[in-house]
């Protein structure tokens, strides 16, 4: 009897630490798990702080412009130690980002090199005064790029728009609508200016010079520094492209500070041939021009002032035949790199 108690007891004991060893390694497996467990969590957490700080950086260092996504880096750029290139620059002191620069510098050189005419082209920045020009003292003849420097000399000059101009001339070989009216037809001044900003109407232009005079334009030309003149037997004349812009940059602040300039600016949004720089730029911006063109003499011009974020004036003269799709090409190109070049301009506070 002795004997089976005894067998019993051990059998219990034996089943109590088989339990307690069980339950031991159940509480292991389980802070096991726990543990495992908090590891994956926190490299979870980890990898996700380091996205979202890479994410941050990133909105730090990159902005998206007119030209798409770029690196935000203002760089101070030395231009007098830029080589290669065959057009001046002058007072670009930092830009957004230095690779684009240097590659859009590199895309207005290859236009150059490529075009197997005459040019010359002139832009300038209106906020900052950086400027790019190429061939600028070369003279080619105005075209009609003359007719609104002429006009906002006109309105500066104070003329009552509805003042009575007589029709005493027609323009040889022009059949626009103020060359389809009679010899002595009377004009409002505001109408003629209408047709020679909008519809670049000869006639319209040669009765305003014949009407009012061209001393007030030539002393306002003088005054901007300007090299170039009317005279008694022309209406038209020659200039470089750096002088047309001068005149331009004038009708840009006219147009910023006066009701009448606005008017003018207004006029240039909307005029019959739109098919280089506004053609170019126009689904962006405000664009205000002024074409010109000359079969006989092989002229086609454009001088635009492009109400970009920072606004700019650019000027285009070229030897080529007038209005055709291989002519318009220059100009769309020329537009788009200085618009991309205007775009990396650094400009505190602008971003």
């Amino acid at each position: 009897m002795k004997f089976r108690l005894l067998c019993f007891f051990l059998v219990f004991l034996m089943s109590i630490t088989l339990f307690g060893c069980d339950k031991k390694q159940d509480d292991n497996k389980s802070q096991n798990t726990s543990v495992s467990s908090e590891a994956e969590t926190a490299a979870r957490n980890n990898k996700k702080t380091s996205e979202t700080k890479k994410i941050k950086k990133t909105k730090t260092t990159t902005t998206t412009t007119t030209t798409g996504t770029r690196e935000f880096n203002p760089t101070s750029v030395d231009i007098n130690n830029l080589s290669g290139y065959r057009f001046k620059m002058q007072s670009f002191e930092k830009v957004t980002s230095i690779q684009d620069f240097y590659n859009y510098l590199d895309e207005l050189q290859n236009v150059i090199t490529n075009a197997d005419f005459n040019m010359a082209f002139s832009y300038e920045n209106m906020d900052t005064g950086a400027s790019i020009s190429y061939n600028d003292t070369s003279r080619f003849a105005t075209c009609s790029t003359i007719k609104t420097p002429f006009v906002a000399s006109l309105l500066k000059s104070g003329i009552d728009l509805n003042e009575k101009v007589t029709k005493t001339v027609n323009w040889s070989g022009d059949n626009g609508l103020a060359a389809q009216a009679k010899m002595g037809t009377e004009f409002t001044a505001r109408k003629l200016i209408k047709y020679t900003i909008q519809r670049s109407d000869n006639t319209a232009y040669y009765n305003l010079v014949k009407h009012f005079g061209y001393k007030q334009f030539n002393s306002d030309l003088y005054s901007i520094g300007a090299n170039y003149s009317l005279g008694d037997s022309w209406i038209f004349t020659y200039c470089t492209s750096a002088d047309m812009l001068k005149c331009y940059k004038e009708i840009y602040k006219y147009g910023e500070q006066t009701d009448r300039g606005e008017w003018l600016t207004t006029l240039m949004t909307d005029t019959d041939v739109n098919r280089q720089i506004g053609k170019a730029l126009d689904h962006k911006y405000k664009v205000s021009q002024k074409y010109g063109s000359d079969w006989t003499e092989r002229q086609y011009h454009d001088c635009a002032i492009v109400y970009a974020e920072s606004p700019f004036v650019l000027c285009i003269f070229t030897n080529q035949y007038p209005e055709t799709d291989q002519s318009d090409k220059v100009f769309k190109e020329i537009a788009n790199i200085i618009d991309r070049i205007n775009n990396v301009i650094y400009i505190k506070n602008r971003r």
